[in-house]
């Protein structure tokens, strides 16, 4: 997809990987609409990226606001070529340890804020009929990558890619889908998540802690760039950090490993594939 003069729409992105994704496709022509809950964050970086930004508020927890913001931005604009679903939190504990209430508060944000995003634009980009591209942010979580402590985090990332997976397969051609997947951002993830969570998760010291490891994150900018250029080449994932390569690599070769212990492949092993099943009783030959 050529970005320029393209509609595009960003969930969370006020800050962080959202702000650095807008100045990358802004730089590239396109017309920018940063929806966050923060909306004098908002409201100040379309103010210092320029008359291709606006603001609007946001809440990816109610279905209502994202109408609201659908609204709001076919009325101004006619059409959206390009949604990201980019707004989440890192909330999380070890596994054993982690409230119910806070499941809920993540998978609540990181997933279900993702398919309503989807969801409400979704359908109306489909009515559209013209090329446009979904964009949702998942994480190196999703590929794999294992972080003591977020495993509730890694599942909400881990479904983001699932979801979109099945997606992808049941839009019309004109709406394609993609999945960005990065590590180690530079951001306020932490913090912002912390003043949101339902229940105190870090220390002032474990804060600063996280502030010290995200501060060696990429640049938000760097990243903006990467899913910027998967968006325009429209790859279904688009990874950012190369070192994930390996830990998928890994993920992959246990799967394999397993399938050659337990279930190895014949020709014979298609009579329990579900899609050939399905397609032979619907087309009558059983």
């Amino acid at each position: 997809m050529d970005i320029n003069e393209k509609i595009c729409v960003i969930t969370g992105g006020a800050s962080g990987i959202g702000l650095g994704l807008a100045k990358a496709l802004i730089s590239r022509g396109g017309q920018v609409v940063i929806a966050d809950i923060n909306e004098d964050g908002a409201a100040a970086a379309a103010e210092a990226l320029g008359p291709q930004a606006s603001a609007a508020a946001l809440d990816v927890r109610r279905s209502d606001s994202f109408e609201a913001l659908a609204d709001h931005v076919y009325a101004t604009f006619g059409r959206v070529d390009v949604m990201v679903n980019n707004a989440g939190v890192s909330g999380g504990r070890h596994l054993l340890e982690t409230p119910e209430d806070e499941i809920d508060w993540v998978i609540d944000i990181n997933l279900k804020g993702v398919w309503r995003g989807t969801s409400v634009f979704g359908k109306r980009m489909c009515d559209q009929s013209t090329p446009s591209v979904i964009c949702n942010i998942g994480s190196e979580n999703s590929l794999g990558f294992i972080a003591p402590g977020l495993g509730i985090y890694a599942a909400s990332k881990h479904g983001v890619l699932a979801m979109c997976d099945v997606l992808r397969h049941e839009l019309p051609a004109h709406v394609k889908v993609c999945v960005a997947c990065p590590g180690l951002v530079t951001s306020d993830l932490s913090r912002s998540s912390a003043q949101t969570s339902p229940r105190p998760r870090l220390s002032e010291a474990e804060l600063a802690m996280a502030d010290q490891v995200m501060a060696l994150g990429m640049a938000p900018e760097e990243a903006g760039e990467m899913i910027a250029k998967g968006i325009e080449r429209e790859d279904f994932i688009i990874p950012i950090h190369p070192h994930v390569v390996k830990i998928a690599e890994t993920r992959w070769q246990e799967i394999a490993d397993s399938f050659a212990a337990h279930a190895p492949y014949t020709p014979d092993s298609e009579k329990y594939n579900v899609l050939k099943i399905v397609g032979k009783l619907l087309s009558g030959n059983n």
